[in-house]
C-alpha cells in the first residue's frame, strides 16, 4: 500500500467518522428537545423544534 491509498484511506476513515459524531449529536439534539427524529421527521417539524429552541432561555 503506498502513501497516495494510504491517505485516501485515512481521508475516507476521518470524513465518515466525522459524519458519524455529527449524526449522532444532531439525531439528539432533537430527541431530546422535542421527542422526535431528525431522520424521520418532516421540515416543517423540524423547523417547529427550532422555534421551540429559540425560545429557551440562554444562560
Amino acid at each position: 500500500m503506498n502513501a497516495t491509498t494510504r491517505n485516501v484511506l485515512l481521508l475516507i476513515s476521518v470524513a465518515t467518522l466525522g459524519y458519524a459524531i455529527w449524526s449522532f449529536l444532531v439525531a439528539s439534539r432533537y430527541q431530546a428537545l422535542c421527542q422526535l427524529s431528525y431522520w424521520s421527521a418532516t421540515e416543517a417539524q423540524l423547523r417547529a423544534c427550532d422555534d421551540m429552541r429559540s425560545e429557551l432561555p440562554r444562560n
